[in-house]
């Protein structure tokens, strides 16, 4: 173990590979280290510029070449050489999100083939959104497509019914075979993007819903397929804790999709929820969800989304939640106990 008065944590798990944060030559922080099979190995480390967040990937006990490569799940990249005097090869932010996401990933080096475990990818690189611990990701193969966010897919010798998390889409009513507006369009465009391809299933804290169906934030390659529903404004944010992992990129992908009038929002004929607390106020109060705030400031511990109107926001009513930037500088005009209790009032998502 390399010994720095500036270590602020050591050693946490690993076979064959030392986990530290430490300081290292320069400006980067050691996040990670493989250290080598043999002395005189190669060693590999994670780091991080830690005002930019940049991260790098850093060599030692090897030639400094120009370039080295990273294939994951089957993309390859190549990482360049940016700081020669600490042997660091600059990662994009394209190449880490493709990374944190994959199952696996190997470093390609002249006479070398190493392998970059998940676990470690995740401790080095992941945000505090994200958190530290990876994930469990499934990988297998739709074999039928149900409705806008249901799919069955094939996992080894096993099918499971899978449920997208974090979104709802409208169904269609099979006993009067009649779609609910924007129902039939979402189910298509599930298809179009799942049928007979092989997924990788990420899946959050609770694993599966009441009825058994695991829960799932399905990805195409890159893509997350939620996201992209969403982003077409054929599914709408539907967020139901614990599983809230990727929640903030879904309601700012509904507020873009609602911004220009994509899919479920493109209809004028079919409002999407009243615009003003003017609208909202024609519900009798028992119609309406819920409550007046505790004080000026704050909402009851049950209802704790705030709901607000101001000349700001257009007279139109604003949702912000607990861990919004926002929250702590917005007085409530009406609490709520979810955020699905907040747009059934009529609000919509802060951007912030």
């Amino acid at each position: 173990m390399i010994r720095s008065t500036r270590i602020a944590a050591i050693i946490l798990f690993a076979v064959g590979v030392t986990l530290s944060f430490q300081a290292l030559a320069g400006n980067l922080t050691q996040l990670i280290v493989r250290e080598p099979p043999a002395p005189g190995g190669p060693r590999v480390a994670l780091g991080v510029e830690p005002k930019t967040g940049q991260r790098f990937v850093q060599l030692a006990g090897l030639p400094a070449y120009p370039t080295i490569d990273v294939m994951c799940d089957g993309r390859r990249r190549t990482l360049a050489l940016t700081r020669p005097e600490e042997q660091a090869y600059e990662v994009s932010a394209e190449i880490v999100a493709l990374m944190l996401d994959a199952i696996e990933c190997r470093l390609f080096i002249p006479d070398h083939d190493m392998t970059l475990a998940r676990q470690q990818l995740w401790t080095a690189w992941a945000s505090a959104a994200r958190g530290a611990d990876a994930p469990p990701v499934l990988l297998g193969q739709v074999v039928d497509v149900i409705d806008g966010n249901t799919i069955r897919v094939a996992l080894g010798d096993r099918a499971e019914t899978v449920r997208y998390i974090g979104i709802d889409t409208r169904q269609t009513d099979q006993s009067r075979k009649a779609p609910e507006p924007g129902g039939r369009d979402a189910a298509e465009a599930n298809r179009e993007l799942v049928a007979r391809q092989q997924v990788r299933l990420e899946l959050d804290v609770l694993e599966r819903d009441r009825n058994g169906h695991l829960l799932a934030y399905v990805y195409v390659g890159p893509q997350m397929v939620n996201a992209e529903l969403v982003r077409r404004g054929q599914a709408e944010v539907l967020s139901v804790p614990p599983n809230m992992r990727h929640r903030d990129v879904l309601v700012t992908l509904e507020q873009e999709a609602r911004d220009q009038k994509r899919g479920l929002w493109a209809d004028p004929s079919e409002p999407t929820t009243p615009t003003s607390v003017a609208d909202v106020g024609r519900l009798g109060p028992s119609e309406r969800p819920g409550v007046g705030p505790e004080s000026a400031w704050a909402c009851p511990a049950l209802q704790p989304v705030k709901g607000s109107a101001s000349v700001y926001s257009g007279g139109r009513c604003i949702y912000h939640v607990p861990e919004g930037e926002r929250y702590g500088a917005t007085k409530p005009d009406r609490c709520y106990k979810s955020v699905d209790d907040a747009r059934q009032d009529g609000c919509q998502p802060s951007r912030r």
